[in-house]
């Protein structure tokens, strides 16, 4: 069943009307950006921009907020738009006139402020066609995607997916130009685990190293073995990466190190080899450590499942994009990223799809995410609205009784 043409004429009239309103959220909460778990300040502003439109607003799971829409009994969908922001100092490019935070340092370097004006433009427009939704629309402002443990499970927990049948999300991509998507069936991104390894041995002075069990020569033993992990344990067909990123350890330059500690993070697209890689790492620690007396002990912080796009809802979701922005600006995405999103934790209990929004101004430098220059052309709030919305609709009239085919996040599939 296909959405009638009525609806979609309806449905664009209504999107453009409420996009400067969009545009003006997008520019505020860029202006006034807040760090995971602390955007209260943020959850008031949206709260109160919805309510001056005449939507009832709940908060979830502390600054999270849900908007429900629609009047009938059917199938209900959801849009995910996050809303928190990173601990960087935001800079201008030189000559720029960009948008800059007035929260020092912090920014929305990863998008999310656009993410969450594209959830308070679908909310808008639906609200003003509430009685011809074709059944049921949650849109949730979520907390705290960027760290461990998410906000993406603070919701779950507080219940936002129930009587939820299919769930989307889109995420800025500064490497394509805006007018343009990415999507992509199958695997999307990757898990991103955290550890902590620490290497315990026995302090000593180092002038007699024979008598201490020198934790620094043990752990750079450690390192050098895990780096060596995935190319000798991991399929090579099977995308994982490990990196050690931060060492703590030793006190003074004439004692040898009691303890050191490693910090580091390994992610994988597949849950096999996610679960076969924590096991390798703590064995290889165990096996490297004791060849100098150490021992060691290993803690993880697990973060998302992988995102995993299926078909069923490809077709929904770039169907939509071609409508809006047609085939040529529709681009398949070719490999899943490793990067990792708390949307996986959705992705894992209902039928999702996260699709890329192009936000380059054509001819401009890419600014890549998570990074102090990082910029996005505010054009692509109307982009990812439309797409959206038609999305929406298409999956919203989608006959409710056919099977998905849904076998949950990150599977191998």
């Amino acid at each position: 069943m296909s959405v009638a043409p009525t609806l979609i004429r309806n449905l664009d009239e209504c999107l453009g009307e409420v996009q400067p309103a969009a545009i003006a959220v997008r520019r505020h909460l860029h202006l006034h950006p807040e760090v995971s778990w602390q955007e209260a300040e943020t959850r008031d502003y949206l709260e109160g921009v919805l309510a001056e439109a005449g939507l009832k607003t709940q908060t979830v799971a502390g600054t999270g907020l849900v908007v429900d829409l629609g009047t009938g009994t059917g199938q209900r969908v959801l849009y995910r738009g996050d809303i928190d922001a990173l601990p960087i100092h935001e800079v201008a490019p030189p000559g720029g006139t960009k948008l800059i935070s007035k929260n020092a340092g912090v920014s929305h370097a990863c998008g999310h402020d656009l993410h969450a004006a594209v959830a308070a433009g679908l909310a808008l427009a639906l609200k003003k066609m509430e009685g011809e939704i074709p059944g049921r629309v949650r849109i949730i402002f979520q907390p705290a995607e960027e760290i461990l443990p998410s906000g993406a499970e603070a919701m779950i927990k507080a219940g936002v997916l129930e009587g939820v049948k299919y769930a989307f999300a889109l995420h800025s991509d500064p490497t394509r130009d805006v007018g343009t998507v990415g999507v992509r069936v199958g695997p999307f991104t990757s898990t991103s685990d955290a550890f902590d390894l620490k290497v315990i041995g026995e302090p000593g002075h180092s002038a007699r190293p024979h008598l201490a069990r020198d934790a620094m020569i043990a752990a750079a033993g450690v390192i050098q073995a895990l780096y060596h992990l995935v190319g000798q344990r991991v399929n090579p067909l099977e995308p994982a990466v490990l990196n050690i990123g931060k060492i703590r350890g030793g006190d003074v330059k004439n004692v040898l190190a009691g303890e050191v500690t490693l910090e580091g993070v390994v992610r994988t697209l597949l849950t096999d080899t996610r679960e076969r890689l924590h096991s390798e790492i703590l064995r290889v620690a165990e096996l490297a450590a004791a060849v100098h007396g150490c021992r060691v002990e290993l803690a993880f912080q697990m973060g998302a499942p992988p995102i995993c796009n299926p078909a069923h809802l490809h077709v929904h979701v770039k169907g939509a994009a071609v409508d809006v922005l047609g085939e040529s600006c529709v681009q398949e995405i070719p490999q899943p990223s490793t990067g990792a999103e708390d949307f996986g934790h959705i992705s894992a209990a209902v039928p999702s799809y996260m699709m890329r929004l192009g936000v380059r101004t054509p001819g401009h430098p890419t600014t890549h995410l998570h990074t102090p220059g990082f910029d996005l052309d505010e054009r692509a709030v109307g982009v990812g609205m439309r797409v959206m919305a038609r999305a929406l609709m298409s999956a919203l009239v989608a006959d409710p009784d056919a099977s998905d085919g849904w076998s949950g996040g990150g599977q191998d599939g």
